[in-house]
């Protein structure tokens, strides 16, 4: 059995939930997904968790 994501890279979050690069920035920069550096290298990614939550929120019915 594969253990659960943590962090997806970018290219993952932008197949995960079908936008651009532009668009998983922007979704940064709103505080809507959460943005981590991967050790001491340039490399980031988004968080799982922060995936999961703009999921559910995007999915939730309106009141």
């Amino acid at each position: 059995m594969k253990p659960e994501k943590l962090v997806y890279r970018i290219h993952e979050a932008m197949e995960t939930l079908g936008v651009s690069r532009t668009t998983i920035y922007r979704l940064v920069k709103r505080g809507e997904l959460r943005l981590i550096k991967i050790g001491s290298t340039t490399s980031s990614g988004i968080t799982a968790a922060s995936i999961k939550a703009m999921m559910e929120r995007s999915s939730a019915p309106d009141p």
